[in-house]
């Protein structure tokens, strides 16, 4: 997916954030239908931040880090003004210990 957004910014078109949530949501349902844990669905969308987040970086050839100011993602939006206060470290780091959290809980 971050493969095929990078692809679609460097083309200028828009990236379908509601469509990216749902094929997402589709690939992670039946993982928490055999799981059958709350817990383990947050670990792997917090997996999925970090991941998804870097990786669209470096196939965009930026920085891992790099912050977008035009974001038309309300998640990013928000979260990106976290970020760029605190810093990757500390804000993916959140999500590290999320990740960690949900494997033993």
């Amino acid at each position: 997916m971050a493969k095929r957004d990078a692809l679609k910014i460097s083309r200028q078109k828009k990236i379908e954030h509601g469509t990216n949530a749902l094929v997402y949501l589709a690939l992670v349902a039946p993982i928490i239908y055999l799981m059958q844990s709350w817990v383990f669905l947050i670990g792997l969308l917090a997996l999925r931040r970090i991941v998804f987040d870097t990786a669209l970086n470096l196939f965009r050839g930026l920085k891992y880090d790099y912050i977008s100011a035009t974001t038309t993602s309300i998640i990013d939006r928000l979260s990106y003004k976290f970020q760029d206060r605190f810093g990757y470290m500390i804000y993916y780091g959140i999500f590290i210990i999320v990740v960690i959290l949900s494997i033993f809980l």
